[in-house]
């Protein structure tokens, strides 16, 4: 009876282990919390990851700041390593603030373009670059902006911060495509891909942007899908606009619309749910 039992729970390992339609293992998990604008707070097993973080920008509508209490608490974290991720300098997606975390615990950064004043443990990444370190992955896309997006791997969770990556308008499809093309051709099975789909200052949802975004997912395959770059508190709302007119548009992918800076949400069996 024992041993019946033991063999039914390994071949339930194994089956919850399988790959699913994208290729690859969904059994890993993470948590996940909108920030502000781009920015991105993922926390894995072993490693909290921190993308583009700031803690105001201006906008249109003025200038938003984010609420007190959303910048990374680095000291719930345990022993996990924090690494942080700058895809450029442009305001909207680096604050210095990020060098001052570095004198309360040890801080891997990771950025595109030279920063000013960059500590010592800062790892400078150009497009397609790859570079790994004690578990951690990280490949680097060019951007028709400036500086770099993302593609990082850790503790089984893939995730692709493309910055300020986008096909802002039809004049520049060559070169987003070709960025495009190469994160295909690395064969990554993607598990969140983030997306900007709006410009910067005035939060305008252009629709060579949404066109590009939606090109990117069907060749990506993503298992989850997240617009980005919307840094205008009052419209907001243009995240859950992209997920209502993409989502007939893209099948396989699920599309995750954040509705407020400091949502929280948790990426488990090849799905991003808001966390309770």
């Amino acid at each position: 009876m024992f041993a019946g039992l033991r063999l039914t729970a390994v071949l339930l390992a194994v089956v919850g282990a399988q790959p699913d339609v994208h290729g690859s293992s969904v059994a890993a998990a993470a948590d996940m919390r909108y920030l502000l604008n781009s920015g991105w707070l993922v926390v894995t097993q072993r490693h909290v990851l921190i993308f583009d973080y700031v803690e105001s920008v201006g906008s249109a509508s003025g200038t938003e700041t984010l609420a007190r209490g959303l910048a990374p608490a680095l000291e719930d974290y345990g022993d996990r390593r924090v690494v942080v991720f700058v895809t450029h300098a442009h305001p909207d997606h680096f604050s210095p603030a990020v060098f001052e975390w570095g004198a309360k615990r040890a801080i891997q950064y990771v950025v595109g373009s030279p920063v000013p004043a960059p500590p010592q443990s800062v790892r400078v990444m150009k497009p397609h670059e790859d570079w790994s370190s004690g578990g951690l992955r990280v490949r680097t896309t060019g951007s028709t902006d400036e500086g770099v997006g993302f593609l990082v791997e850790a503790d089984g969770i893939i995730v692709f911060h493309a910055g300020d990556h986008a096909l802002w308008d039809d004049s520049i499809a060559a070169l987003y495509d070709a960025e495009i093309q190469w994160l295909k051709s690395q064969g990554a099975s993607i598990d969140v891909a983030r997306f900007p789909i709006a410009t910067g200052f005035a939060c305008e949802p252009r629709p060579s942007i949404w066109k590009g975004v939606l090109d990117a997912a069907r060749q990506l395959r993503p298992r989850v899908l997240v617009p980005m770059h919307v840094r205008c508190a009052s419209q907001l709302s243009l995240y859950d606009r992209f997920r209502e007119e993409i989502s007939p548009q893209l099948t396989g992918t699920q599309i995750v619309a954040p509705s407020a800076s400091g949502e929280w949400f948790r990426y488990q069996t090849g799905k991003l749910g808001r966390r309770r």
